[in-house]
């Protein structure tokens, strides 16, 4: 039985690939009690994968993909540019994305379970996090940013942002087996996550990493701006 039911969008321009690494711990450790719905590159695919989800026994919903405050997305090819049409992205598989997968529309679909929504801006007020809550979600985990991608600013360098990805990865992966293995509390869960955090960065204060002062910086944001929306002494399973 299930334990931890993943929603895992398919996203071909590699800014979340690096959280398969989630998928392959979890599933060797929990076997039968982890199960991965990685999301293909169509609709009915993300649709099936809501009913599986509301469906399955899993009390515990981790969402590991993009987003923003009202919403997360669903897949995106490697093909899909901005200059592709509303309609061709959603039509032609080599062109598809999909920006509105789970919203306020159908956050019901996973009432009574907890969802832990391990994706960008996913904290705040007001927005899919509190709908959730509204619509019979018992509680829903919530993030910050968590700068993933190299960008034009360029205030963090890919040699930190891949240290970054890999801390971070370790730190939710040794987590969530901790806490489903024990039962624990949402609010001991989250917990757990921050102490992690703590001691990664002690650890890089170790180290001779010339980027260690922007990714602990970036770490600390990671830990603060976790949220708990609803019933935090909800048990995981």
């Amino acid at each position: 039985m299930s334990k931890i039911f993943a929603i895992y969008p398919t996203d071909e321009r590699e800014s979340t690939q690096f959280l398969n690494k989630i998928n392959v711990y979890l599933k060797e450790k929990l076997n039968d009690g982890w199960y991965c719905y990685k999301i293909g590159f169509n609709d009915d695919d993300h649709i099936n994968c809501l009913k599986q989800a509301k469906e399955n026994s899993a009390k515990f919903i981790l969402f590991m993909g993009h987003g923003k405050s009202d919403c997360l997305f669903g897949s995106c090819t490697k093909e899909n540019t901005d200059f592709i049409s509303p309609d061709a992205e959603r039509e032609i598989e080599q062109y598809y994305k999909n920006e509105q997968f789970i919203d306020e529309n159908n956050i019901e679909n996973f009432k009574n379970k907890v969802f832990f929504s391990f994706s960008c801006n996913s904290n705040a007020k007001r927005a899919i996090a509190s709908k959730a809550v509204e619509k019979g979600v018992f509680c829903f985990v919530g993030f910050g940013d968590i700068p993933t991608d190299y960008t034009e600013k360029g205030d963090f360098p890919p040699k930190a942002i891949a240290v970054y990805k890999g801390v971070i990865t370790k730190i939710i992966k040794e987590s969530l087996y901790i806490s489903i293995i024990n039962n624990y509390w949402v609010e001991r869960l989250v917990d757990l996550i921050k102490i992690c955090t703590y001691k990664e960065i002690q650890k890089l204060l170790q180290t001779e990493n010339r980027h260690k002062k922007i990714i602990i910086e970036k770490l600390l944001l990671f830990k603060n701006e976790i949220k708990i929306f609803g019933n935090r002494f909800e048990t995981v399973t």
